[in-house]
Protein backbone atom coordinates (compact mmCIF):
# COMPACT_ATOMS: atom_id res chain seq x y z
CA UNK A 1 0.00 0.00 0.00
CA UNK A 2 2.84 2.29 0.91
CA UNK A 3 4.48 1.54 -2.43
CA UNK A 4 1.29 2.51 -4.29
CA UNK A 5 1.14 5.87 -2.49
CA UNK A 6 4.75 6.63 -3.41
CA UNK A 7 4.06 5.76 -7.05
CA UNK A 8 0.92 7.98 -7.02
CA UNK A 9 2.84 10.94 -5.54
CA UNK A 10 5.64 10.46 -8.09
CA UNK A 11 3.11 10.37 -10.97
CA UNK A 12 1.46 13.61 -9.75
CA UNK A 13 4.87 15.37 -9.57
CA UNK A 14 5.78 14.24 -13.12
CA UNK A 15 2.38 15.40 -14.42
CA UNK A 16 2.79 18.90 -12.94
CA UNK A 17 6.34 19.16 -14.25
CA UNK A 18 5.15 18.30 -17.78
CA UNK A 19 2.22 20.71 -17.49
CA UNK A 20 4.53 23.51 -16.36
CA UNK A 21 6.93 22.82 -19.25
CA UNK A 22 4.13 22.88 -21.83
CA UNK A 23 2.58 26.02 -20.36
CA UNK A 24 5.59 28.21 -21.15
CA UNK A 25 6.18 29.30 -24.77
CA UNK A 26 9.31 27.82 -26.29
CA UNK A 27 11.49 30.30 -28.15
CA UNK A 28 12.51 29.01 -31.61
CA UNK A 29 16.22 28.30 -31.89
CA UNK A 30 17.76 30.84 -34.23
CA UNK A 31 20.14 29.38 -36.81
CA UNK A 32 23.78 30.42 -36.50
CA UNK A 33 24.18 30.04 -40.23
CA UNK A 34 23.88 32.87 -42.78
CA UNK A 35 21.73 32.00 -45.80
CA UNK A 36 23.45 32.95 -49.07
CA UNK A 37 22.29 31.89 -52.55
CA UNK A 38 24.58 31.49 -55.56
CA UNK A 39 23.12 31.71 -59.09
CA UNK A 40 25.42 30.76 -61.97
CA UNK A 41 24.98 31.25 -65.71
CA UNK A 42 25.97 27.64 -66.41
CA UNK A 43 23.65 24.69 -66.99
CA UNK A 44 26.25 22.07 -66.03
CA UNK A 45 28.08 21.68 -62.74
CA UNK A 46 31.04 20.19 -64.66
CA UNK A 47 31.97 23.69 -65.87
CA UNK A 48 32.10 25.17 -62.36
CA UNK A 49 33.81 22.40 -60.41
CA UNK A 50 36.64 24.58 -59.00
CA UNK A 51 34.32 27.53 -58.46
CA UNK A 52 31.99 25.32 -56.43
CA UNK A 53 34.92 24.05 -54.35
CA UNK A 54 35.87 27.63 -53.49
CA UNK A 55 32.33 28.60 -52.59
CA UNK A 56 31.85 25.49 -50.43
CA UNK A 57 35.16 25.98 -48.63
CA UNK A 58 34.27 29.60 -47.83
CA UNK A 59 30.78 28.57 -46.71
CA UNK A 60 32.30 25.98 -44.38
CA UNK A 61 34.86 28.44 -42.98
CA UNK A 62 32.29 31.21 -42.41
CA UNK A 63 29.22 29.28 -41.20
CA UNK A 64 27.14 29.88 -44.34
CA UNK A 65 24.11 27.87 -45.42
CA UNK A 66 24.71 28.02 -49.17
CA UNK A 67 22.23 27.31 -51.94
CA UNK A 68 23.99 26.82 -55.31
CA UNK A 69 21.74 26.96 -58.39
CA UNK A 70 22.67 26.11 -61.99
CA UNK A 71 20.32 26.92 -64.86
CA UNK A 72 18.26 24.54 -66.97
CA UNK A 73 19.47 26.53 -70.01
CA UNK A 74 22.85 28.23 -70.11
CA UNK A 75 22.80 32.06 -70.08
CA UNK A 76 19.06 32.28 -69.51
CA UNK A 77 18.44 35.79 -68.17
CA UNK A 78 14.75 35.02 -67.67
CA UNK A 79 15.59 32.04 -65.47
CA UNK A 80 18.09 34.08 -63.46
CA UNK A 81 15.41 36.74 -62.96
CA UNK A 82 12.96 34.18 -61.55
CA UNK A 83 15.64 32.59 -59.38
CA UNK A 84 16.56 35.93 -57.78
CA UNK A 85 12.92 36.47 -56.82
CA UNK A 86 12.59 32.88 -55.57
CA UNK A 87 15.74 32.98 -53.45
CA UNK A 88 14.75 36.29 -51.81
CA UNK A 89 11.32 34.84 -50.99
CA UNK A 90 13.06 31.76 -49.55
CA UNK A 91 14.96 33.89 -47.05
CA UNK A 92 18.33 34.47 -48.71
CA UNK A 93 20.27 37.19 -46.88
CA UNK A 94 22.53 37.84 -49.89
CA UNK A 95 22.82 36.61 -53.48
CA UNK A 96 25.98 35.91 -55.46
CA UNK A 97 25.31 35.83 -59.22
CA UNK A 98 27.13 35.52 -62.53
CA UNK A 99 24.71 37.76 -64.43
CA UNK A 100 23.80 37.64 -68.10
CA UNK A 101 23.59 40.97 -69.92
CA UNK A 102 19.86 41.68 -70.18
CA UNK A 103 17.76 44.79 -69.44
CA UNK A 104 15.01 42.91 -67.58
CA UNK A 105 17.56 41.10 -65.40
CA UNK A 106 19.32 44.40 -64.77
CA UNK A 107 16.05 45.91 -63.56
CA UNK A 108 15.40 42.88 -61.32
CA UNK A 109 18.87 43.13 -59.77
CA UNK A 110 18.48 46.87 -59.16
CA UNK A 111 15.18 46.22 -57.37
CA UNK A 112 16.61 43.29 -55.40
CA UNK A 113 19.57 45.37 -54.18
CA UNK A 114 17.09 47.49 -52.21
CA UNK A 115 16.26 44.36 -50.16
CA UNK A 116 19.50 42.36 -49.89
CA UNK A 117 23.12 42.66 -51.10
CA UNK A 118 23.84 41.34 -54.60
CA UNK A 119 27.44 40.34 -55.44
CA UNK A 120 28.36 39.91 -59.11
CA UNK A 121 30.89 37.10 -59.61
CA UNK A 122 32.98 36.59 -62.74
CA UNK A 123 30.85 38.98 -64.79
CA UNK A 124 28.86 42.14 -64.22
CA UNK A 125 26.24 44.35 -65.85
CA UNK A 126 26.37 48.09 -66.37
CA UNK A 127 24.49 49.60 -63.43
CA UNK A 128 25.37 52.29 -60.88
CA UNK A 129 23.39 50.31 -58.29
CA UNK A 130 25.89 47.44 -58.29
CA UNK A 131 28.68 48.02 -55.77
CA UNK A 132 30.08 44.54 -55.19
CA UNK A 133 31.86 42.87 -58.11
CA UNK A 134 34.51 40.11 -58.09
CA UNK A 135 36.10 39.72 -61.52
CA UNK A 136 38.87 37.72 -63.13
CA UNK A 137 41.46 39.10 -65.54
CA UNK A 138 39.61 38.30 -68.75
CA UNK A 139 41.32 40.86 -70.97
CA UNK A 140 44.76 39.79 -69.73
CA UNK A 141 43.86 36.13 -70.26
CA UNK A 142 42.78 36.84 -73.84
CA UNK A 143 46.05 38.62 -74.59
CA UNK A 144 48.10 35.87 -72.95
CA UNK A 145 46.49 33.12 -75.02
CA UNK A 146 46.92 35.24 -78.14
CA UNK A 147 50.64 35.71 -77.41
CA UNK A 148 51.19 32.00 -76.80
CA UNK A 149 49.45 31.03 -80.05
CA UNK A 150 51.31 33.75 -81.97
CA UNK A 151 54.69 32.47 -80.76
CA UNK A 152 53.81 29.02 -82.12
CA UNK A 153 53.42 30.59 -85.58
CA UNK A 154 50.23 31.70 -87.33
CA UNK A 155 51.29 33.54 -90.51
CA UNK A 156 50.21 30.80 -92.91
CA UNK A 157 47.47 29.34 -90.78
CA UNK A 158 43.68 29.55 -90.66
CA UNK A 159 42.12 30.09 -87.26
CA UNK A 160 38.56 29.10 -86.41
CA UNK A 161 37.21 31.11 -83.46
CA UNK A 162 34.10 29.62 -81.87
CA UNK A 163 32.14 32.58 -80.49
CA UNK A 164 29.70 31.93 -77.66
CA UNK A 165 27.96 33.64 -74.71
CA UNK A 166 28.48 37.09 -76.22
CA UNK A 167 25.83 38.42 -73.83
CA UNK A 168 28.51 37.98 -71.16
CA UNK A 169 30.91 40.93 -70.90
CA UNK A 170 33.75 38.80 -69.49
CA UNK A 171 33.64 36.48 -72.53
CA UNK A 172 33.62 39.49 -74.84
CA UNK A 173 36.73 40.85 -73.16
CA UNK A 174 38.53 37.57 -73.75
CA UNK A 175 37.47 37.52 -77.38
CA UNK A 176 38.41 41.11 -78.17
CA UNK A 177 41.80 40.83 -76.49
CA UNK A 178 42.50 37.58 -78.35
CA UNK A 179 41.52 39.10 -81.70
CA UNK A 180 43.76 42.12 -81.09
CA UNK A 181 46.72 39.73 -80.94
CA UNK A 182 45.83 37.40 -83.82
CA UNK A 183 43.27 38.75 -86.27
CA UNK A 184 45.57 40.74 -88.58
CA UNK A 185 48.48 38.32 -88.35
CA UNK A 186 46.90 34.98 -89.27
CA UNK A 187 46.29 33.87 -92.84
CA UNK A 188 42.55 33.87 -92.08
CA UNK A 189 40.38 34.39 -89.00
CA UNK A 190 37.06 32.55 -89.34
CA UNK A 191 34.54 33.62 -86.69
CA UNK A 192 31.77 31.09 -86.13
CA UNK A 193 28.91 31.63 -83.70
CA UNK A 194 28.56 28.43 -81.71
CA UNK A 195 25.24 27.18 -80.37
CA UNK A 196 23.31 23.92 -80.06
CA UNK A 197 22.19 24.04 -83.70
CA UNK A 198 25.73 24.27 -85.12
CA UNK A 199 27.16 21.11 -86.67
CA UNK A 200 30.79 21.49 -85.61
CA UNK A 201 31.98 18.51 -87.66
CA UNK A 202 30.59 20.12 -90.78
CA UNK A 203 32.09 23.51 -89.93
CA UNK A 204 35.54 21.97 -89.44
CA UNK A 205 35.34 19.99 -92.66
CA UNK A 206 34.24 23.05 -94.63
CA UNK A 207 36.73 25.55 -93.19
CA UNK A 208 39.72 23.21 -92.72
CA UNK A 209 41.33 25.25 -89.92
CA UNK A 210 44.83 24.78 -88.56
CA UNK A 211 43.84 26.18 -85.16
CA UNK A 212 40.53 26.20 -83.28
CA UNK A 213 39.92 28.44 -80.28
CA UNK A 214 36.97 28.07 -77.89
CA UNK A 215 36.03 30.89 -75.50
CA UNK A 216 34.38 28.64 -72.87
CA UNK A 217 35.29 25.33 -71.20
CA UNK A 218 32.29 23.23 -72.26
CA UNK A 219 32.82 24.24 -75.90
CA UNK A 220 36.54 23.54 -75.55
CA UNK A 221 35.72 19.95 -74.56
CA UNK A 222 33.21 19.58 -77.40
CA UNK A 223 35.86 20.83 -79.84
CA UNK A 224 38.45 18.36 -78.55
CA UNK A 225 35.95 15.49 -78.85
CA UNK A 226 34.97 16.51 -82.39
CA UNK A 227 38.55 16.89 -83.64
CA UNK A 228 39.40 13.52 -82.09
CA UNK A 229 36.39 11.90 -83.76
CA UNK A 230 37.37 13.37 -87.14
CA UNK A 231 40.96 12.20 -86.58
CA UNK A 232 42.24 15.67 -87.47
CA UNK A 233 45.44 15.36 -85.47
CA UNK A 234 46.98 18.32 -87.28
CA UNK A 235 44.47 20.78 -85.74
CA UNK A 236 45.64 22.61 -82.62
CA UNK A 237 42.83 23.21 -80.11
CA UNK A 238 43.08 26.08 -77.60
CA UNK A 239 40.64 27.66 -75.20
CA UNK A 240 39.73 29.07 -71.82
CA UNK A 241 38.78 27.31 -68.61
CA UNK A 242 38.25 23.67 -67.74
CA UNK A 243 35.65 21.07 -66.86
CA UNK A 244 36.20 17.73 -65.13
CA UNK A 245 37.08 16.24 -68.56
CA UNK A 246 39.62 18.85 -69.66
CA UNK A 247 42.74 17.48 -67.88
CA UNK A 248 42.48 14.16 -69.73
CA UNK A 249 42.23 15.99 -73.07
CA UNK A 250 45.31 18.06 -72.22
CA UNK A 251 47.24 14.95 -71.18
CA UNK A 252 46.46 13.28 -74.52
CA UNK A 253 47.13 16.61 -76.34
CA UNK A 254 43.65 16.66 -77.83
CA UNK A 255 43.75 20.13 -76.29
CA UNK A 256 47.05 21.89 -76.97
CA UNK A 257 46.58 24.34 -74.10
CA UNK A 258 44.03 26.30 -72.14
CA UNK A 259 44.09 29.44 -70.00
CA UNK A 260 42.69 28.53 -66.58
CA UNK A 261 41.82 31.16 -64.02
CA UNK A 262 41.78 30.37 -60.31
CA UNK A 263 38.05 29.74 -59.97
CA UNK A 264 38.57 28.41 -56.45
CA UNK A 265 39.72 31.88 -55.40
CA UNK A 266 36.91 33.50 -57.39
CA UNK A 267 34.33 31.48 -55.45
CA UNK A 268 36.01 31.96 -52.09
CA UNK A 269 36.43 35.73 -52.48
CA UNK A 270 32.85 36.14 -53.71
CA UNK A 271 31.49 34.37 -50.63
CA UNK A 272 33.80 36.35 -48.38
CA UNK A 273 32.61 39.62 -49.97
CA UNK A 274 29.00 38.64 -49.31
CA UNK A 275 29.77 38.01 -45.63
CA UNK A 276 31.71 41.28 -45.36
CA UNK A 277 28.79 43.14 -46.92
CA UNK A 278 26.46 41.63 -44.31
CA UNK A 279 28.95 42.70 -41.60
CA UNK A 280 29.29 39.09 -40.44
CA UNK A 281 33.10 39.11 -40.74
CA UNK A 282 35.81 41.76 -40.78
CA UNK A 283 36.75 43.22 -44.15
CA UNK A 284 40.11 42.18 -45.59
CA UNK A 285 42.11 43.42 -48.55
CA UNK A 286 40.66 42.02 -51.76
CA UNK A 287 42.59 39.09 -53.24
CA UNK A 288 43.61 38.61 -56.84
CA UNK A 289 42.17 36.07 -59.29
CA UNK A 290 45.29 34.73 -60.99
CA UNK A 291 45.47 32.45 -64.03
CA UNK A 292 47.87 30.13 -65.87
CA UNK A 293 48.58 28.85 -69.39
CA UNK A 294 48.34 25.07 -69.02
CA UNK A 295 49.53 22.41 -71.47
CA UNK A 296 50.74 18.81 -71.24
CA UNK A 297 54.28 19.86 -70.34
CA UNK A 298 53.40 21.98 -67.31
CA UNK A 299 50.09 20.51 -66.11
CA UNK A 300 51.70 18.62 -63.22
CA UNK A 301 53.55 21.52 -61.65
CA UNK A 302 52.40 22.17 -58.09
CA UNK A 303 50.68 25.44 -59.04
CA UNK A 304 48.84 24.05 -62.06
CA UNK A 305 47.69 20.92 -60.26
CA UNK A 306 45.80 23.21 -57.87
CA UNK A 307 43.97 24.71 -60.85
CA UNK A 308 43.27 21.43 -62.63
CA UNK A 309 42.35 19.16 -59.75
CA UNK A 310 39.93 20.56 -57.13
CA UNK A 311 40.91 18.02 -54.49
CA UNK A 312 44.57 19.11 -54.52
CA UNK A 313 44.73 22.00 -52.01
Amino acid sequence: MKGKNIFLIFSIIVFFMMFSFLSFPVEPVKSVYTKISVITRESSSEAIVNLQQGLEQAANDMDVEMSLVTLSEQNSAQEQKKLIEREINSGAEAIIITPVENEELKSTIETAIEKIPIICMGNTIQSDAISYVILGQDEEMGKELGRKIFVKGIFNKKILLLESSLNCEAINQRKNALLSMLEKRAKAMIRQEFNASVNLEQVIQQTEPDIIIALEPTILDITAETVQRLQKNNIMVYGFGMTTKTPSYIEKEDIAATIIQNDFNLGYLSMRTAMETLHKIEKKEEGRIDYAFVNRHNMYTKENQRLLFPFVR
